[in-house]
């Protein structure tokens, strides 16, 4: 009887350590799992890497033989919890052999975002992790999902396409824009501030559009995002551009910045060109990285 007695003890004291250690893993697989759920949400499973991850945008202008009119390049910190966005000049001298004068938006003729991808990896001596090619349709419904975007248009802006018929009609002063205004005041050039004021606006614009997005909740960004991103051409997978308008969302304003790619306009065989400073340019890969 006794012997029944400690039998049924020692199978009581097996089951309760069983049952203490069954909930010991499942802490633990709770925490590991929680963990790991945020990292992928939001896309920081590298987080604790220095280097950025670099993005390459290509706009795409399809009224002009699909010519590539505008270039951004995104550094994302997730360590420093900074971006840095670096417009390049469609116009850039690119260096190759072949052909001494090359612009940076002929390559995108030539052979398509990888080689023009290739020819931003080559002038800048990185690694382009993610690209995407956006059109014109593409941007305003990207930009249609966030609503009216309210800035100051510095003048009266005006475009006739092939047609002859306005495609660009902006009055001065401070307004709401749609997505077909955002375009037209990304797009516009005029004669006083050429292709630099253009992108001076564009990243006037993007500011402006960035202060909107973090503004609203992280997990609306990531939710619009992952089923309302659009792109003629990317390997960035819907959930890769949730996620990275999720970590924007959390990032300190300051932590945004915009450069223009160092260099100075001339004029090479009657061509307006963009020629990069070498040193300049080192120096703002530099702050992108630790």
């Amino acid at each position: 009887m006794m012997k029944t007695k400690k039998g049924k003890t020692k199978i009581k004291l097996k089951k309760l350590l069983l049952f203490l250690l069954m909930v010991v893993l499942a802490i633990a697989l709770l925490v590991f799992g929680t963990e790991k759920i945020v990292h992928l949400a939001t896309g920081r499973m590298h987080a604790d890497e220095a280097k950025p991850t670099y993005y390459l945008f290509i706009g795409e202008d399809e009224t002009a033989g699909s010519e590539a009119d505008a270039m951004l390049l995104l550094a994302d910190n997730d360590k420093k919890k900074e971006m840095t966005f670096i417009s390049i000049p469609p116009n850039t001298k690119v260096i190759r052999q072949e052909k001494t004068n090359l612009l940076l938006k002929d390559t995108f003729k030539e052979g398509g975002a990888e080689e023009t991808k290739s020819a931003v990896e080559n002038l800048l001596h990185i690694r382009i992790d993610k690209y995407a090619v956006v059109n014109y349709a593409d941007f305003r419904e990207n930009v249609s999902k966030a609503g009216l975007i309210s800035l100051y248009v510095e003048k009266y802006m005006e475009h006739l396409d092939r047609d002859g018929s306005f495609d660009i009609g902006l009055n001065q002063g401070y307004q709401p824009l749609d997505s077909e205004q955002a375009l037209g005041y990304v797009r516009y050039v005029d004669k006083e501030d050429g292709e630099i004021g253009r992108i001076q606006r564009q990243e006037r614009f993007l500011k402006i559009f960035l202060s909107h997005l973090q503004s609203r909740m992280a997990l609306r960004n990531w939710l619009t995002v992952r089923y309302g991103f659009r792109a003629v051409e990317s390997d960035i997978t819907p959930s890769e551009a949730a996620s990275l308008a999720y970590r924007l969302t959390g990032y300190p304003p300051e932590g945004c910045k915009f450069i223009i790619f160092p260099g100075e306009m001339q004029t090479i065989g009657k061509v307006r060109t963009w020629v990069v400073n070498p040193v300049e340019a080192q120096k703002v890969l530099s702050l992108t990285m630790e």
